[in-house]
């Protein structure tokens, strides 16, 4: 457990810290490999020294496209002690979208795993990385490498240079990209500082005790497993296991086997765990708390008994820490978001940033109470974050309520954001894609409910004069040009997309249109089995 006087401000020295402190404890585990503390430095220290090797210095941005696999821990925290700022990919992404990102956050080298060579290379040519290093996979399957590809060993030998000073609390820690509502994906800059708080306020507030062990099956590509999982873990010196895909059919077993005892979860997560047929094994573990976001009100206290377990729902964004506000322990209220964090102060507003009463619905709205605590600004993007930081606040663009005892409750996404399967993703690239087939003139894309919870996506389609295509053909090049959940579920087309004078779509007409003829790709057999 954090004892008192313990305060970490940058991962370094959180890692060197802690390796004193913990020696062979294990920190961090995963399917086929474990990192004591001490093996976690002296290892990411190796990674830092072929990271120097290569030229990447205080600054610079590597770029990963990684799986839940051990390499990701030891290179960010090798960039870290490098000073230079990891930039996480989402695994999924692939054209132009993929493109988009390396380019924009332009990084000196790239670390991907193998089993993901044939997706970058199709856009290889185009973003010109210097340096990429690759993680071998198994039978090493698909076309020989190019000779100036290195691999993972590269970064693993060699005698460790004198350490540079930690990083400054305020330096930029990872890039992490969010999408955009009408416009590409914004690359959030998150410094040292943020990570850590997040994380000590989520172990402040998850009951964390000399054995804990925190289980996630969400990809570290995200802040949720870096910042809830890992961090969390290894501020309290307890133990991070992952594992590299969500498996509801053996969920509970793998946690079992990893000796879990807080686990992370998203609402489609819980329902399809739910929706599984029960098992001796769903009480055989160690699990206590299940730290979640969107339960379903009907099945909450069935799910705890079910599963033996506490659900304690949370709020969080990328830019604001993965947590945000959340329920303290032994006061949850079913179907709240909880209290904001000791770090941030909240609000909710109206359209011109006025405080609405309690129990009206408004944005809300946040603040950090101290420096460093929240994002330092989207890459290359100064618009975009004066727009995100008005009046001196950082706005949501989320609906919430508020009680009188200070709780908050979630009620409806006020941007043009879709909440599906965990991932945020914006209309605007799944429109760009589909407006790429030859016969779309227009298109416009609406989350529609979901049965998993969340969201579904729906593309509304207007063809261009004379043109044809069948539902099956534009599923199938939604297939071929966007990452599976991107890909709409639903597909229909229309004489015209509906506008405004301005010739701005309508969508919330779309949104809740009927009587149209409706294209499932799933009962298609279209793309139903994630690649």
């Amino acid at each position: 457990m954090l004892t008192a006087g313990e305060e970490y401000h940058d991962l370094v020295t959180l890692v060197r810290e802690k390796a004193r402190k913990n020696g062979g404890r294990p920190a961090l585990r995963f399917e086929d490999r474990s990192f004591s503390y001490a093996e976690l430095d002296r290892e990411s220290d190796r990674i830092a020294n072929g990271l120097e090797a290569a030229g990447v210095g205080p600054g610079d941005r590597v770029a990963a496209l990684l799986y839940n696999t051990p390499e990701f821990p030891l290179l960010w925290f090798g960039l870290a002690k490098r000073a230079a700022v990891l930039v996480p990919l989402n695994t999924g992404l692939k054209g132009e979208i993929l493109r988009y990102e390396l380019a924009d956050c332009a990084p000196k080298g790239l670390v991907l795993d193998r089993r993901l060579w044939e997706t970058y290379a199709a856009v290889r040519a185009e973003v010109g990385i210097g340096t990429e290093w690759v993680v071998p996979r198994g039978a090493e399957p698909g076309a020989p490498l190019p000779g100036s590809v290195r691999g993972w060993g590269a970064l693993e030998s060699g005698a460790l240079s004198p350490a540079l000073p930690p990083p400054a609390p305020a330096d930029p820690a990872a890039i992490l990209y969010t999408s955009g509502t009408t416009g590409p994906p914004k690359g959030a800059i998150i410094p040292h500082e943020q990570m850590l708080r997040t994380a000590l306020e989520i172990g402040r507030r998850s009951r964390l005790e000399d054995d804990s062990v925190l289980f996630t099956a969400l990809p570290l590509f995200h802040c949720n497993a870096q910042e809830m999982t890992a961090l969390t873990a290894l501020l309290n010196d307890g133990t991070a296991a992952f594992e590299e895909r969500f498996h509801a059919s053996t969920y509970w077993e793998t946690a079992a086997r990893f000796g879990a005892t807080h686990v992370s979860l998203l609402i489609s997560m819980i329902n399809v765990l739910y929706k599984q047929p029960e098992r001796p094994t769903d009480r055989t573990h160690r699990v206590r708390t299940a730290l979640t976001a969107g339960t379903t009100r009907g099945i909450w206290k069935e799910f705890e008994a079910r599963f033996g377990l506490t659900v304690v729902e949370l709020y969080g964004m990328t830019e604001c820490g993965c947590t945000t506000l959340m329920n303290p322990p032994g006061a949850i209220r079913l179907g709240s978001i909880g209290l904001p964090l000791a770090f941030v102060e909240a609000q909710v507003v109206d359209d011109d940033d006025r405080p609405v009463p309690n129990g009206s619905r408004g944005e809300l709205i946040v603040r950090p109470r101290a420096p460093s605590t929240m994002f330092l600004g989207y890459l290359g993007k100064e618009a975009q974050t004066r727009e995100a930081w008005r009046n001196g606040w950082f706005h949501t663009g989320d609906y919430v309520t508020r009680d009188d005892d200070g709780y908050y409750y979630f009620v409806d996404r006020k941007k043009d954001v879709i909440r599906r399967r965990g991932e945020n993703l914006a209309p605007y690239d799944v429109e760009s894609a589909l407006n790429r087939h030859p016969a779309v003139f227009e298109s416009v894309v609406v989350g529609v409910p979901s049965p998993l919870g969340e969201e579904d996506v729906k593309a509304f389609v207007q063809l261009k004069p004379g043109a044809a295509v069948s539902p099956e053909e534009l599923f199938r090049f939604a297939v071929e040009h966007l990452p599976f959940f991107m890909v709409p579920r639903y597909l229909e087309f229309v004489d015209e997309i509906p506008k405004t004078a301005n010739q701005k779509s309508q969508r919330y007409l779309l949104r809740g249109r009927t009587g149209g003829v409706q294209h499932d790709r799933e009962a298609l057999g279209i793309g139903t089995r994630r690649p």
